[in-house]
């Protein structure tokens, strides 16, 4: 039955803030206060998203495939859900193992399909074969570990009738409910680190409405973070993702403690807090076979250019309809979970800095130590700025032994190459000085000779030229694409430099969507086209470095794609004089 029972906890809630609304103010808050609160996230670096409930029965997307599916069908897949071999614990132990600090599990998505026990509509799994409360079993499993216990969010809501995303539609009553959602969850399954929100694109939901929910939370859990994603999309972000800038909406009593950043490293932050979610296979969010798994440099490097950027990795796992994670799934984070231990010095507890994320790698710092994460070398030796303190010890975190040579205009670190990563070379310098209050500084880096080159590709995506043009992919902002034509699934995209070049790398990003499975970069040398290197994912930010190759044009070939294929930046360099 589509009743809708709003309650008296959110009323008796309300009447009880009055009493306390003298003493706290969540809009008014000092920046030494959010910090401390804040802590415990920014600390945290990595960060395990679950997306499971009744949809895992049809292997199609969450929520997105209600249409396809069909609604009726749909909204009664809970009453076969059964989730059998679901094991709390075992999850938890899996994702402590895999290194993962803070878990944020999906009480309801945009369907509207309740995960736990409510009382405002018989919509939930109380009311399924599974029968029991999925979130307080996942909260008493985080409680006993170190895996902070948080949630996830949708503010739309597909199935109730009490909602609508029509723009100026009255939310009065859809608010009792996400009110009494608010204080079931907050007051029923202990403290909640917090709260990743979403849904909040359609149009009815107002920033009136974003800061009235902002403070009513606040009020029940005063410690718990709430996702910009409380507020509208901003005008600023177009989409289709919530990327670092506009983020927060765009107001100025704007509210939202961190940003939830989605499929989007971006950029350098330091002001607030944010993680940047990737789903661990490129099939979806929530289980959607054959539940592909990304390969484990590219879930790594997520990580290590979000922490560089002062941020966190909330990667996104898809458990299966009987309620296991899918084992190929369970052995990446395992393998994660075998780097962090190695690693996780210079990951957790770590702010980004002092030196701006660059080709270069990117850097993190704790106290007085700095962590250099080093993915590109030209030869065996890497210049960095030089900053205001003395450098007292050098090591290689990775292994090995290199040389740390400090001068008065720059330090240079040398690792020879027997040292050197395949992914990344870390190493760790010991200052004389606390560092955490530097300015983050630039590293100069050798410039791509592509930009702004004549671009030709093999087609364009008629109808959206402009939009998705082909100037787009070297023109030095991640943020542009250019796209194939419509339903294509490969492509090519060439650059002619008008001379003879002698080109020793590339660097490639496929902007938000990761769509390519094969590739191959290729120089035309007397006539013929030379491969010089190739793969199966690009995603974001690929550097790939080759044998010196001299010739006028260079091409990107995507040789198979899962989708229209995309690309962001093709960048050319130049071989460079060590």
């Amino acid at each position: 039955m589509r009743t809708i029972c709003v309650i008296l906890i959110a009323a008796t809630v309300a009447l009880c803030g009055k009493s306390r609304a003298a003493e706290f103010d969540p809009f008014h808050e000092t920046a030494q206060e959010y910090n401390a609160r804040a802590r415990w996230f920014r600390d945290a670096k990595f960060g395990v998203f679950i997306h499971w409930n009744p949809s895992s029965l049809v292997g199609q997307e969450i929520s997105w495939c209600r249409d396809k599916v069909g609604r009726e069908k749909y909204d009664q897949l809970y009453k076969q859900f059964k989730g059998e071999k679901f094991n709390a614990d075992e999850w938890i132990r899996l994702f402590h193992e895999a290194g993962i600090r803070y878990a944020v599990i999906v009480p309801k998505h945009h369907d509207g399909f309740c995960m736990f026990d409510t009382k405002t509509s018989d919509y939930n799994v109380m009311h399924s074969p599974f029968g029991h409360d999925y979130v307080k079993e996942m909260a008493a499993a985080c409680g006993k570990s170190d895996v902070r216990f948080c949630l996830y969010y949708s503010v739309l809501d597909w199935w109730n009738p009490a909602y609508s995303g029509k723009a100026g539609a009255d939310l009065t009553e859809y608010v009792k409910v996400f009110k009494t959602h608010m204080t079931e969850l907050l007051t029923h399954y202990g403290p909640v680190g917090c709260i990743w929100f979403d849904g909040h694109w359609e149009a009815s939901w107002t920033h009136a409405y974003g800061r009235e929910m902002y403070g009513f939370v606040r009020g029940i859990q005063r410690g718990t973070l709430l996702g910009n994603r409380i507020e509208p999309r901003p005008k600023s972000d177009q989409g289709p993702y919530c990327s670092w800038n506009g983020s927060f909406y765009d107001a100025p009593d704007a509210v939202g403690d961190y940003q939830a950043r989605e499929m989007d490293i971006g950029k350098f932050y330091m002001d607030k807090a944010w993680d940047s979610c990737l789903n661990i296979s490129p099939c979806g969010w929530a289980w959607v076979p054959p539940m592909t798994v990304r390969p484990l440099p590219e879930i790594l490097n997520w990580l290590i250019q979000c922490i560089g950027r002062d941020g966190n990795m909330l990667l996104g796992v898809g458990p299966r309809p009987d309620g296991t994670i899918d084992p190929a799934s369970a052995a990446r984070l395992l393998e994660i979970g075998d780097w962090l231990k190695l690693n996780g010095e210079a990951v957790y507890g770590t702010r980004g800095g002092p030196y701006l994320p660059g080709d270069w790698g990117v850097s993190t710092r704790k106290g007085n130590k700095v962590f250099l994460f080093v993915t590109h070398w030209n030869g065996d030796t890497f210049r960095l700025p030089v900053l205001p303190a003395e450098v007292t010890s050098s090591r290689l975190l990775t292994g090995g032994t290199g040389a740390f040579v400090p001068t008065s205009s720059t330090w240079t670190l040398r690792v020879p190459e027997v040292f050197r990563r395949p992914l990344v070379t870390i190493a760790e310098l010991t200052l004389d000085r606390d560092v955490m209050g530097l300015t983050a500084l630039e590293v100069p880096e050798p410039k791509p000779v592509s930009r702004g080159k004549p671009v030709e590709v093999s087609g364009e995506w008629k109808g959206r030229e402009q939009e998705l043009a082909k100037a787009h992919v070297n023109d030095g902002d991640f943020d542009t694409i250019w796209a194939g034509p419509e339903n294509s699934r490969d492509g090519w995209v060439q650059i002619d430099l008008g001379e003879d070049r002698t080109i020793e790398a590339v660097l490639l990003d496929e902007g938000p969507y990761q769509r390519c499975e094969k590739y191959g970069v290729q120089a035309q040398i007397a006539g013929e086209w030379r491969t010089l290197a190739a793969g199966t994912t690009i995603g974001k930010r690929k550097r790939l470095t080759f044998e010196p190759a001299k010739a006028r044009l260079f091409r990107l070939v995507i040789a198979q794609a899962n989708e229209v294929p995309t690309l962001a930046e093709f960048q050319l360099f130049e071989k460079q004089e060590e």
